[in-house]
C-alpha cells in the first residue's frame, strides 16, 4: 500500500508538472514591433525567395546577437477591414526596445563583411512598411517554448475609453485570461496575449490595446470570446453583467486572422 501510495504522488506530481509545463511558455514584459507590407500579388513569389534569402538571414544573426528573442512572418488570411492596404505582418519580440533601433548595432560580428554587404541592403528595400507599431506584452499565456508557434494569429484590437486603461487590464487579467486558460485545457486554444500600444499614439489613431489569439485549427476562432465559453469556464459569472462591463471599458475597433508562413526563435 505505501508504494501504491507513494507511485500514485509521483504520478500526480508529473501530471501537475505536464500541466505547469503546458502554458510555461510567456512573453510577458517583453516588446513587440509589429510591421505590416503591402506586397504586389506579381511580387509575392520574389518575397517568399527574399523572405529565406534575406530577411531569416539577417534576423537570425540578430537572435544569436542576443538583441532579438522571436521573429514571425504572416500573411493576411482575413483583414481586418475592406480596405486593408497590407497582406503582411512581420513581428519581432524583443526584451528592450532599444533592440529595434539600428539593427547595424546589433549584428556586429554575427556576419562577415561581404554577408553586411550583400544582405543589408536588400533587407532594408524589403523592409519598408506601410507603416509600423511597438507594443508591450502586459500578459502572456502559451504554450512550451520547444513547440512550433500556432498556424493562426487572431488580432483583436481594442479602443480603451481614457482613464479606464488599468480597469481594462485588471479585466483582461481576472477575467479575460481564465476563460482562455480553459480554452487551452480542452485544446481549443494554443495561446492568448494583452498588449498595449506604444507608439503611434492618442485619440485618432483608433486603438491602444489589443489581445492576441492563437490557434491551430480555423475552426476554433468561431467561438473564442463567446457567452457558451463564459458560462462553461465560470459557471457562477453573471454573463450579461460581464459583457455589459466590458463593453463599458472598451470597444472592439477590427479584428484580423494572420497566417505563419515563417519564423524563427
Amino acid at each position: 500500500m505505501k508504494n501504491l501510495i507513494s507511485a500514485f504522488i509521483i504520478l500526480l506530481s508529473v501530471l501537475l508538472f505536464a500541466t505547469f509545463s503546458a502554458h510555461s511558455q510567456s512573453h510577458q514584459g517583453m516588446y513587440m514591433k509589429l510591421q505590416f507590407l503591402e506586397i504586389d500579388r506579381d511580387d509575392i513569389s520574389s518575397f517568399k525567395n527574399d523572405i529565406q534569402e534575406v530577411l531569416i538571414p539577417v534576423n537570425q544573426a540578430r537572435i544569436d546577437a542576443g538583441s532579438l528573442k522571436y521573429w514571425y512572418a504572416y500573411r493576411v488570411l482575413y483583414p481586418g477591414s475592406q480596405n486593408t492596404n497590407y497582406n503582411y505582418v512581420i513581428v519581432t519580440i524583443c526584451n528592450a526596445l532599444c533592440a529595434f533601433e539600428n539593427i547595424n548595432d546589433h549584428i556586429e560580428g554575427q556576419l562577415t563583411d561581404a554577408e553586411l554587404d550583400h544582405l543589408l541592403p536588400r533587407f532594408n528595400n524589403i523592409m519598408i512598411p506601410k507603416f509600423s507599431e511597438l507594443w508591450r506584452i502586459n500578459n502572456s499565456v502559451l504554450r512550451t517554448e520547444d513547440s512550433k508557434p500556432s498556424r493562426y494569429f487572431m488580432l483583436d484590437y481594442m479602443r480603451v475609453r481614457p482613464g479606464l486603461e488599468y480597469t481594462y487590464q485588471m479585466m483582461e487579467d481576472d477575467n479575460a485570461r481564465p476563460i482562455h486558460e480553459y480554452r487551452m485545457e480542452n485544446g481549443n486554444m494554443e495561446g492568448w496575449e494583452l498588449f498595449s500600444l506604444i507608439l503611434p499614439r492618442g485619440d485618432e489613431y483608433g486603438y491602444n490595446f489589443a489581445t492576441g489569439n492563437y490557434f491551430s485549427n480555423l475552426r476554433d476562432v468561431e467561438f473564442h470570446f463567446n457567452e457558451e465559453v463564459i458560462r462553461q469556464s465560470s459557471p457562477d459569472v453573471n454573463v450579461a453583467a460581464f459583457i455589459e462591463n466590458v463593453e463599458n471599458v472598451r470597444t472592439l475597433v477590427r479584428s484580423e486572422v494572420l497566417e505563419l508562413i515563417d519564423y524563427l526563435k
